[in-house]
């Protein structure tokens, strides 16, 4: 009996998802936000983060559908996600721009030469 009410208790919350496109686009959109943000700034290679700026483009053009049918509260969700993604590649940006610039200055200024009068 137990299993059978599981079971019914999933169904009715898959239809339910099933049902609201708007709140499935969310869930979707918050996983792909989370996932960038979790990616390491040092590790991940800027063709990645050119595959997710696609995706983000996507996700984005995807929104507009939806944009009518939101509640103030889903809007208010979704804002805060897209925030907390150009956060995320912001720091991404700035922190491989640091590093660039970091390695240039490293070989312009170069290791101090030694002279004869030392």
């Amino acid at each position: 009996m137990r299993k059978l009410l599981l079971f019914t208790m999933a169904l009715m919350l898959s239809v339910t998802l099933m049902a609201d496109p708007v709140s499935d686009f969310l869930n979707r959109y918050e996983l792909f936000v989370n996932g960038v943000a979790a990616l390491d700034s040092k590790t991940t290679e800027a063709e990645t983060m050119d595959s997710l700026t696609v995706v983000y483009k996507n996700l984005t053009k995807e929104y507009k559908t939806y944009k009518k049918r939101m509640t103030q509260i889903q809007l208010e969700k979704y804002y805060n996600l897209k925030a907390k993604y150009q956060k995320s590649v912001a720091v991404f940006h700035t922190k491989r721009g640091a590093s660039t610039v970091g390695s240039w200055v490293k070989g312009v200024v170069g290791k101090k030469k030694k002279t004869s009068e030392e």
